[in-house]
């Protein structure tokens, strides 16, 4: 699931953060500032990852399976 700052544009997102060039202009406080009070601190991204085994079944063991499934499309 997509975070909030991730979806906004990059002016956006530099609104938000407070990061946006002044060209002369007076620096104003960011959007995240303004309301919290608080400056914004990017998420650090998690390093973690998921790890997944796979495990290979026999023909005969798929077989027993699929025949003890019933077809849903199948009407008795």
């Amino acid at each position: 699931m997509a975070k909030f700052v991730d979806v906004l544009s990059e002016k956006s997102r530099e609104r938000w953060a407070g990061t946006e060039k002044c060209d002369g202009k007076e620096k104003v406080k960011g959007i995240y500032e303004h309301f919290t009070g608080k400056k914004w601190v990017p998420p650090v991204k998690d390093k973690r990852g998921i790890q997944c085994e796979t495990k290979l079944e026999d023909t005969e063991e798929i077989a027993k399976i699929m025949r003890q499934v019933p077809n849903p499309t199948e009407r008795k």
